[in-house]
């Protein structure tokens, strides 16, 4: 059975977690907002790496058409089923018929559908209104578990608070690591002011506009990777996950990944302000921040497993 794509709003693409090679037509570049894509995974019991449905600022209709378990995570969205209000990061029980669209939201800009037992697409993974996304049914025991409890209520009354969030996705604060070849004045000027996001090219990079930046040609070298901080016509451009290889954009700096998944929420007219660190203060945060996500699922994985007992008592 399968899921169907009633409407594709801007983008919606079944992506997985890391880029992966594929067959010519698809676009397995990664998550946008890896943090999202495996909470969801997470609360639904599946591996953290399984495929989830982006859809990004524009979304999706969507439409089942068998019993599943579900759960989408992003930042600062809601959906609704009928009259049903369905709620970020909770585990909700849809039945065969049933719609799921979502509500439009001043913040954010993505969000990432999980279903239980995983997805997949037969053709191209760039949805469009009408495609159907095939349901793995790749059940495990625990899926077993979590399906027997649904059905009794069809949804929990727990879920990850948005206060845990708040680090991650609120702050408009952005580190850039520092690069030894480029000017101090240089990361004086990102510091200087603030910068407003005035389009993103989708899932290839954000523009800002803000304090410019008189860069000269001192031979930086121009390197196209996901974080990159590159100066374009006076202004940052920040590389997303489809971001060009090659560039000719001089590259000032990098946003470090535990900062990529705000970025990636950020929609037009949202604040930006960069704060420049040194490498090694990068590696500390990414360790923290690795230290607080894996405290995170731990925190699901508990509650999960004390609903469960619950259930059996």
């Amino acid at each position: 059975m399968s899921i169907i794509v009633q409407d594709s709003g801007l983008l919606t693409i079944l992506q997985t977690l890391d880029p992966e090679p594929s067959a010519k037509g698809n676009e397995y570049n990664g998550a946008c907002d890896r943090l999202a894509h495996q909470l969801a995974n997470q609360l639904v019991g599946n591996d953290k790496a399984a495929p989830t449905v982006e859809m990004t600022h524009q979304h999706s209709v969507i439409k089942f058409t068998e019993p599943t378990v579900i759960a989408f995570s992003g930042a600062g969205f809601k959906g609704k089923s009928g009259d049903r209000e369905i709620y970020l990061n909770r585990i909700y029980l849809f039945d065969r018929g049933d719609e799921l669209e979502f509500i439009p939201q001043k913040k954010g800009n993505r969000i990432y559908l999980a279903v239980a037992g995983g997805l997949k697409t037969e053709g191209s993974n760039v949805m469009k209104s009408g495609d159907e996304i095939i349901m793995c049914r790749d059940y495990t025991a625990h899926h077993d578990e979590l399906f027997n409890m649904m059905k009794r209520r069809s949804e929990v009354n727990w879920g990850v608070d948005t206060y845990a969030l708040v680090e991650v996705y609120l702050s408009d604060v952005y580190h850039i690591v520092r690069r030894p070849d480029v000017p101090d004045e240089i990361y004086e000027k990102l510091e200087s002011g603030e910068y407003t996001v005035r389009n993103e090219k989708n899932r290839v990079a954000l523009y800002v506009d803000g304090p410019e930046i008189a860069l000269q040609d001192i031979g930086i070298e121009h390197a196209g990777v996901k974080g990159g901080v590159h100066i374009a016509d006076s202004q940052p451009v920040l590389a997303l996950n489809d971001f060009n290889k090659v560039t000719t954009a001089p590259q000032v700096g990098t946003i470090p990944s535990y900062h990529l998944h705000k970025l990636s929420q950020k929609s037009t007219g949202s604040k930006i302000q960069f704060k420049v660190i040194d490498a090694a203060d990068a590696h500390a945060n990414l360790y923290a921040h690795h230290l607080w996500v894996k405290s995170l699922f731990k925190a699901i994985d508990y509650k999960l497993s004390k609903e469960l007992v619950k259930e059996k008592m």
